[in-house]
């Protein structure tokens, strides 16, 4: 018997798609100095300024992380998207029937043109899925299809076939952005992006700006805004000065400067929970002194969390007592501080013990971050705490565009400074695909392995959540034992909005669809 979905649970930016809005680095300032330059030819209010950083120098959705994420949904589009509550909001699809675990049916929007002009369709959508299914990584987003026993059924239908039933498949599909199969070449998609979006790209200067403009041919609701500009700002500083100076009307704030933002009369401040959660991630492979459990270790009971809470986000944030974001949707506070590491935290004389047995007192160890102001702040502090041990650590920061091509080679580092989330806020998946995805660095130097892998593909392949929670039990204590990475804490997110904004919303962690939004009169 037919159903149809109702409801999905809160899909957030996968693994390496993390805030709408970002303001930090610590590189590539020089690049900046012209930014506060007002954008020539837009009326004030026929335009929206948006702080961003993180700027990974392609418009390719499939190779954007971190800050830049939020810009994708301005000028691309999914077949189904989320509001922060989980309702599904039907984008470039208008139904999907689950006719079995094994099967879906995607039914299509008519009358949807791509910004080229060119017609969409469900050959667009098979390209689509054929091209994320053609690599590894972006294969993750559709890691239950079975293209090979799928079909299409006429211009706006399409059957797919499911090789297995997951709970993470429906929100993983909200981060496919369908491709004109037509045009799509992705030398040029770098630059100059194709897409079904309400904003069509104007002019992208890297790490400068990325102009857009309504697209004056959208399927949709027309943008009531004509102009969206991001000014692309990888400095703390330079955001509270735009924020300040009013030359920016939307910006993430920087956490020591929340409280400060609060006080300005033209901004309203939004501050939220994420499932967005720093960690410090281990190279397990043989390349690493980490591929010792001892090393892992003294590194957690090292680490002063409390510091890096206090120092680094000024006590916006909450030490996590568990891998991952304490706001998942499945966490629960039984499975909290599972190992000494949680539950005792740092702890010198442990740290010392755990490095005398790994040999890795008098050793250096490099630690990489993106160049994040926060993570090139944490890093620091790991760097002293270790010094406390006697052990040597050597920061490596890169820029966004780099770090990630970086952390994917076990030869560059030892531990690396980043963030976990999940695309469905769900501990499970993001124990699970984390694990399973980066195969490189976690496989090795952890005996049980296997049974996580097969644990973790079992529970996520469980529709029942009652003893999908024993799973997730059982899983999190082989994590915590074995240490694959280290959670750091919770982080509270603000964003400052221009008090004359109207329509504004947050859809899933914090992201923005300014379609929608207009300025008061």
């Amino acid at each position: 018997m037919n159903k149809r979905i109702k409801h999905f649970l809160i899909p957030l930016l996968c693994c390496l798609l993390l805030f709408t809005l970002a303001a930090c680095g610590k590189n590539n300032a020089e690049n900046n100095n012209n930014n506060s330059e007002e954008p020539k030819g837009a009326p004030a209010r026929d335009t929206i300024k948006v702080a961003i950083g993180g700027d990974n120098g392609t418009l390719v959705p499939a190779s954007i992380s971190g800050g830049f994420v939020g810009v994708v949904r301005q000028y691309m589009e999914v077949l189904v998207d989320f509001k922060a509550d989980g309702e599904p909001v039907w984008v470039l699809a208008t139904d999907i029937e689950e006719v079995s675990t094994e099967k879906w049916i995607i039914h299509l929007r008519e009358g949807v043109t791509f910004s080229n002009g060119n017609k969409f369709d469900a050959n667009d959508v098979w390209f689509t899925f054929e091209y994320y299914l053609s690599d590894p990584m972006r294969s993750m987003f559709l890691s239950c299809f079975d293209l090979e026993n799928s079909k299409i059924i006429d211009d706006y239908t399409i059957e797919v076939a499911l090789s297995s039933y997951s709970i993470q498949q429906m929100g993983s599909l909200s981060q496919v952005y369908i491709l004109d199969a037509e045009s799509f070449d992705e030398d040029d998609f770098v630059m100059n992006p194709i897409g079904t979006g309400p904003y069509v790209v104007d002019e992208y200067v890297i790490n400068s700006h990325l102009y857009m403009k309504a697209n004056e041919n959208y399927w949709g609701e027309k943008p009531k805004i004509k102009n969206l500009h991001y000014i692309i700002l990888n400095e703390d500083a330079q955001v509270v000065n735009a924020i300040q100076s009013g030359m920016v009307d939307v910006a993430a704030i920087p956490a020591q400067d929340l409280e400060f933002v609060k006080t300005l009369t033209d901004y309203n401040v939004e501050t939220y929970y994420t499932v967005f959660a720093p960690t410090v991630s281990f190279n397990l492979t043989q390349n690493s002194i980490m591929n010792n459990l001892d090393a892992r270790l003294a590194v957690c009971h090292a680490l002063d969390r409390q510091a890096i809470v206090d120092l680094v986000y000024f006590g916006n944030a909450e030490v996590l007592d568990y891998p991952v974001s304490m706001h998942c949707i499945d966490y629960e506070p039984d499975l909290g501080n599972l190992h000494p590491t949680y539950s005792i935290g740092k702890d010198v004389e442990r740290a010392r013990e755990h490095a005398e047995k790994a040999g890795l007192v008098g050793k250096d160890i490099v630690a990489i971050t993106n160049g994040g102001s926060q993570y090139v702040a944490e890093a620091e502090i790991l760097q002293a705490n270790m010094r406390e041990i006697g052990v040597n650590v050597i920061i490596n920061n890169y820029d966004a565009a780099s770090y990630f091509s970086v952390s994917q080679d076990p030869t560059a580092y030892d531990v690396a400074l980043y963030a976990a989330a999940s695309p469905q806020g769900l501990a499970v998946g993001l124990l699970y695909e984390y694990v399973l995805w980066g195969a490189a660095q976690y496989r090795e130097g952890w005996p049980e392995y296997d049974r996580y892998i097969e644990l973790g593909a079992a529970a996520v392949a469980n529709p029942d959540p009652v003893s999908r929670k024993e799973m997730l039990r059982e899983m999190s204590q082989m994590f915590v034992d074995a240490v694959p990475w280290y959670g750091i804490c919770d982080m509270m997110q603000g964003v400052a909005i221009h008090k004359d904004l109207r329509g504004v919303e947050f859809w899933n962690s914090g992201g923005m669809r300014f379609v929608e939004w207009y300025w008061a009169e």
